[in-house]
């Protein structure tokens, strides 16, 4: 008791102190949106800019910098502004900066934004991206607050439990999903969030990129710049160059149909070393935004940065589809247990070696149907999840290689990373191989087995039988039993009951039959179903078939066992 009142006692400050600390991330966010909707609902009036240029400084950070001027009168007053944004001073990608010049050169810059409040504050441009960045922010840092929650609910649900008598205790399956929804749904949101967000966009920018105009184009600066952080130094390419586009001067800055930075330097330099100032070069033009353009249209190492939201989609909905799933199946099948219980006859009609209508029309059908499929995709989910992020590794160790300096050390310790990585794809198409196995049919009548009263069981391999070498049923009941190792939950489960209905290595004994089931109600060692807090009784059906060279046949099938009936 003493070590789990300790644990609870734990678990509630590592809770309180998650839930604050993400507390940080949700008012940042929500500040940052809140400030972007003030700005939005500033009053917007008629502007005249006589003056922008965008400078760019490749020692400045961003190195483009908007300098405008424009005046505008506000209830009878004239005031200048100087502000394109209110909350940032220019941009790292110059394509970023190519609507401002095309609306202020077809003379469409007319409007500002000014502050009721303050009028001599006003900016060109308030933008709903704040907005969205601010409660993207905000909605990632409340998804691990919903974790924090979650912690605090099941420290104080073991403490209950603690103070409760052990007669009066109740499973309690909300707590642990007070966590998982919270956890699951911040990867479902990061991984549809890139893919929507990022993935998408750029295959569309590639898909129409196939379709845009080479152009002559003259580079004005290359370099490789550095980007410092606590996991390290990164590295990127930057090429500034200008072109023309039907008789108009334009500039750029994007190389490819990706931007970011990542380790090794000595690539990059390469590239900067191809593309001296002064160059002459082809850059590809998008006809209808001519601000846009590109110089490499490849997909490149890209093509592998789209499978990254894909781990965190399959683990964050699967998960969420499996947690909300079985807490449904739970309560379906408590309401069934329930609904059978009342529909059972009372005990003074019918005797235990007696049969009742209810008792012989109620029946069960058992087949793996879609069972079968969700191993495989959920061995597929693993699969792309584990390997996923082991790739990202991966890479790094054959840039590692293609430098001439591979990186022992990472190679090392990614080698049992990238071996289960294998086995997991050997354990996707082992499952997709289980797909074509023998779909053994099983019948059940009644569909609820009673102790003292015979049940009846048909089963129907179809076709596939005859790659079977051995078949076997089994009607099985275990003893589970839950309890407290240090702060550990440990399940052990113990074996009481095992009866072969049939057990044959004859395929033509396997193609259909019937067998009769029926257990004692006097053996001291036989128990119906029942499930508490901490303890279960359970029976099932094992269908199992051995097939040469090939994935063998394992179906697990629960059913319920029934009290036997007491005559008065």
């Amino acid at each position: 008791m003493k070590t789990s009142t300790q644990s609870s006692r734990g678990l509630l400050i590592f809770g309180l102190f998650w839930t604050a600390f993400s507390s940080l991330f949700l008012v940042i966010g929500l500040k940052l949106a809140y400030d972007a909707v003030h700005r939005s609902a500033w009053d917007e009036v008629d502007c005249t800019v006589s003056h922008l240029e965008i400078k760019a400084d490749r020692n400045a950070s961003p190195p483009f910098q908007p300098a405008v001027s424009y005046s505008y009168r506000w209830q009878g007053a004239t005031h200048t502004g100087n502000r394109v944004w209110a909350s940032k001073k220019g941009e790292d990608d110059y394509e970023d900066l190519g609507e401002l010049i095309a609306q202020h050169q077809h003379g469409k810059l007319t409007r500002c934004h000014v502050n009721p409040d303050d009028p001599s504050e006003s900016v060109l441009i308030t933008g709903t991206g704040d907005i969205w960045g601010g409660l993207a922010f905000a909605l990632f840092g409340a998804g691990f607050v919903a974790i924090g929650i979650g912690l605090i609910i099941v420290s104080r649900k073991q403490k209950n439990k603690e103070r409760s008598a052990l007669s009066s205790k109740k499973k309690n399956g909300d707590a642990p999903k007070a966590i998982l929804i919270p956890f699951f749904s911040v990867f479902a949101i990061v991984g549809l969030g890139v893919f929507a967000g990022v993935i998408v966009p750029q295959w569309m920018k590639y898909t129409d990129a196939k379709s845009w105009k080479a152009t002559p184009a003259k580079v004005i600066w290359s370099r490789v710049e550095s980007h410092s952080s606590d996991d390290g130094t990164t590295y990127s390419v930057d090429i500034f160059y200008q072109y023309q586009f039907q008789g108009k001067p334009y500039k750029s800055n994007t190389t490819g149909l990706m931007s970011g930075s990542s380790s090794g330097r000595a690539g990059k330099q390469k590239k900067v070393d191809q593309h001296p100032a002064g160059k002459s070069i082809t850059c590809y033009v998008n006809p209808d935004r001519p601000w846009q353009a590109i110089i490499d249209r490849d997909l490149g190492w890209w093509v592998l940065f789209a499978l990254f939201p894909l781990p965190f989609i399959a683990v964050g909905v699967g998960g969420l589809w499996h947690t909300l799933r079985k807490r449904s199946h739970a309560r379906k099948k408590s309401d069934d247990y329930l609904n059978d219980l009342r529909s059972r006859p009372s005990s003074h009609q019918h005797s235990a070696s007696g049969s009742d209508d209810f008792h012989h029309s109620a029946q069960k059908d058992f087949s793996p149907g879609s069972g079968r499929v969700k191993w495989f995709i959920g061995s597929i989910a693993i699969g792309i999840f584990w390997n996923g992020i082991t790739s990202v590794f991966v890479w790094q160790a054959i840039k590692s290689w293609q430098s001439n300096n591979p990186e022992w050390f990472l190679i090392l310790f990614i080698t049992p990373f990238v071996l289960i990585g294998i086995g997991l794809i050997g354990n996707i198409i082992y499952r997709l191989l289980a797909l074509f196995n023998p779909a053994p049919r099983i019948n059940l009548t009644p569909g609820n087995i009673t102790l003292g009263q015979p049940a009846k069981l048909k089963w129907n391999v179809g076709a596939g039988s005859h790659r079977m070498n051995h078949f076997a049923i089994y009607l099985v009941g275990e003893e589970e039993a839950q309890y407290r190792r240090g702060t550990n939950t440990v399940t052990d489960t113990r074996l009481f009951y095992q009866h072969a209905l049939i057990d044959t290595q004859d395929p033509r004994k396997s193609i259909s039959g019937s067998a009769t089931i029926d257990l004692p109600t006097q053996s001291g060692k036989i128990m119906p179903s029942w499930k508490s807090s901490h303890n279960r009784i359970k029976w099932s059906l094992h269908v199992k078939g051995d097939i040469a060279i090939w994935p063998d046949v394992s179906d697990r099938y629960e059913v319920t066992v029934l009290a036997a009936h007491i005559t008065h």
